[in-house]
């Protein structure tokens, strides 16, 4: 359906549609792999090892996930904790368990899911006493496989996904599909999109064991849980309809690209980039933008302090 979209409607279109009729463009399972958080925070002036800091984040986050959810994805992966923050030392490692148990179970988190009718899964909890029971709590919560379940992840260190994959593999398990029902409780649909934060590159416990097909891959240079509805459907717009370029005949497919020779014999490596203070930034490649963002509120009142205007029930 994306190749038939793009041949008849443009990018412009696609930005201004309604969100139910752009949703068959959603993948149905994704990963949300924002970071960054402690970046944001302190650009809009909040202190990082604040109480106001975990509660402007989970905030963030609900509004982020809720924008991906009305697009149409139906299992939203986004990690909570990586190896990389376990192995931190100093107030804000000492208060990541409290943050994380209060932000997925606490009586705010467990009000939101319920008012916007999500099942929610907390992965990597068994390993880590302190989340058993935040764990419990949000899998009892009531709503429908087949609607929307947001998978938190707190991965402890690197060889934990290594260990939940052995497990679902020890069992009485001959499929894929069996070991990942065993995994994850449920059959879940292959991660087809990833949408990620900073440098380009993708770790191995970033990607949920047995779901990583065929994964396009996006990095977004705002820090924290910034999504708005323009950059989403700039996104979707781009896996739908752009990237889908394969083809059965490829008879002289190849020789199509002399039409286009300055673009293709020019030096452009994606992924290059320069230090900024104790922080990676792409360097430029030197190409015009595809798209200007539009100017704050344009968007059917969509801003960057609320992206999800107009979505919860």
């Amino acid at each position: 359906m994306g190749d038939d979209y793009a041949a008849t409607r443009s990018r412009a279109d696609f930005l201004a549609a309604q969100a139910q009729a752009i949703r068959w463009a959603a993948p149905a399972s994704m990963v949300y792999a924002a970071a960054g958080t402690r970046r944001a925070a302190a650009l809009a002036g909040i202190a990082s090892d604040s109480e106001a800091y975990a509660q402007w984040s989970r905030a963030q986050m609900i509004d982020a996930c809720a924008l991906i959810f009305a697009h149409g994805v139906s299992h939203l992966f986004t990690i909570l904790a990586t190896p990389g923050q376990f192995a931190e030392v100093g107030r804000y490692r000492d208060r990541l368990l409290e943050w994380i148990n209060w932000g997925v179970a606490g009586p705010e988190a467990m009000a939101d899911y319920q008012t916007l009718g999500w099942r929610v899964r907390l992965i990597g909890a068994h390993e880590i006493d302190e989340l058993n029971e935040a764990a419990t709590r949000v899998s009892a919560l009531p709503g429908a496989a087949t609607h929307h379940t947001l998978w938190l992840w707190v991965i402890p260190d690197t060889d934990a996904p290594w260990r939940w994959l052995r497990d679902a593999l020890c069992g009485p398990a001959q499929t894929r599909t069996a070991a990942v029902e065993r995994l994850y409780g449920e059959a879940v649909p292959p991660i087809t999109l990833y949408l990620g934060f900073g440098k380009p590159a993708v770790a191995d416990y970033l990607l949920p064991p047995l779901l990583n097909g065929t994964v396009h891959c996006y990095w977004t240079q705002r820090p924290g849980y910034a999504l708005t509805e323009y950059e989403l459907r700039n996104v979707l717009y781009d896996y739908a309809c752009v990237r889908p370029t394969w083809r059965r005949d490829k008879s002289e497919r190849g020789e199509e690209a002399v039409a286009d020779r300055a673009r293709w014999q020019q030096t452009s490596i994606l992924g290059l980039g320069q230090r900024a203070g104790p922080f990676w930034y792409p360097e430029s490649t030197g190409q015009p933008a595809l798209f200007t963002s539009p100017q704050r509120g344009e968007m059917d009142g969509v801003t960057d302090d609320n992206p999800c205007a107009d979505l919860r029930p």
